[in-house]
């Protein structure tokens, strides 16, 4: 009896349904956390926003490297700064903004 071998390479349809299912499953994610944050107060959110600007910022090389890497678009050091800008100063000037019970 011989053992059947498993696929190692998917077809383009097969790639595609994985990134669709992965994509369904995170929106799903997405929409579960989405409703706990709804009762969130604006401290929690603040602080929820403080600590992805702070990993955004510390992260920015990295993420930019990979940015370009994956899309094989852009300048690793120009994406830095962007990564660096939206990360502290885009914070810094909602940092004191009211968000929650904004729609």
């Amino acid at each position: 009896m011989a053992k059947t071998q498993q696929k190692e390479t998917l077809t383009e349809d097969e790639k595609k349904k994985q990134i669709y299912d992965m994509v369904d499953n995170l929106v799903k994610k997405s929409h579960v956390a989405l409703d706990q944050m709804a009762n969130f107060t604006q401290e929690q959110v603040d602080k929820i926003c403080e600590a992805v600007a702070t990993a955004g910022e510390q992260n920015a090389y990295p993420l930019a490297k990979m940015a370009v890497e994956e899309t094989k678009r852009g300048v690793v050091e120009d994406k830095t700064t962007k990564n660096m800008y939206a990360s502290e100063n885009i914070w810094n000037s909602l940092r004191h903004e009211k968000t929650v019970g904004v729609y």
